[in-house]
């Protein structure tokens, strides 16, 4: 695999992590907020988004009452640093997921959509697809979680890219590409308990492989977007 620079995803890390010289007190610190941010996504996970407070992410983050409010004052601050912080632990196990590939697991076999499926079905995915279904009915989430989703999928979209470099000829494909896979897979999640067929499951995955190669080859392709409806003209007066 080529070398290619990897989107830089420092932005997204938690505020008030500690660098690995840092002292004591700021590691110790740095801790407890990612004990809070786990047991957010825990419970997000578990519980969804309505039975998540921040009594219970305390009590399962093992911090006290006054810690989780040092940290994180209002449950506004907690949601959006756990949304973003879903999103990262994602983007750096996916990244470090296919770099993992040789060139023909990546390219030819396409076994980067096997690894994005085991990382629909993590915990941290679990939570961000629960806050983007909590978000259509809750308008104050929705007002949070919306323009940071929107931001994510920019940086998705630059990180398919960094770790398929084969796929940088055609970008606009990429982003549609990028899109079928997220809208499958997010419907296989919602109806995995439904459908109860891993057997099943396995072969849409294949069969989502094959197509994606298929379209990065040029064998297949998307049709194009129907004309806009020539407008009526009515008679004056």
């Amino acid at each position: 695999m080529p070398e290619v620079k990897l989107v830089d995803l420092s932005e997204l890390e938690p505020a008030g992590l500690a660098r690995p010289d840092a002292g004591l007190q700021q590691r110790k610190s740095s801790d407890t907020r990612i004990a809070i941010l786990e047991a957010a996504i825990d419970c997000l996970a578990e519980l969804g988004y309505s039975r998540t407070t921040n009594r219970l992410i305390a009590k399962e983050a093992k911090v006290s009452r006054g810690a989780m409010l040092h940290h994180y004052a209002t449950r506004q601050d907690l949601i959006e640093s756990v949304i973003d912080y879903a999103f990262y632990c994602h983007m750096e196990e996916f990244g470090r997921a296919i770099r993992g590939l040789s060139d023909q697991e990546r390219k030819r076999d396409n076994s980067g959509i096997a690894l994005d499926w085991e990382l629909f079905l993590s915990r941290p995915h679990k939570a961000y697809l629960e806050l983007t279904m909590a978000a259509r009915t809750d308008e104050e989430l929705r007002a949070i979680f919306v323009p940071k989703a929107q931001r994510h999928d920019r940086i998705w979209c630059d990180q398919l890219l960094a770790v398929f470099p084969e796929w940088s000829n055609d970008l606009e494909l990429l982003n549609r590409s990028r899109r079928v896979v997220t809208a499958m897979m997010s419907g296989m999640i919602l109806n995995r308990d439904i459908w109860n067929d891993s057997a099943m499951e396995q072969t849409l995955l294949q069969f989502l492989a094959d197509i994606l190669i298929r379209l990065r080859e040029g064998e297949l392709a998307f049709a194009a977007p129907p004309s806009p409806a020539p407008k009526r003209r009515t008679k004056a007066g």
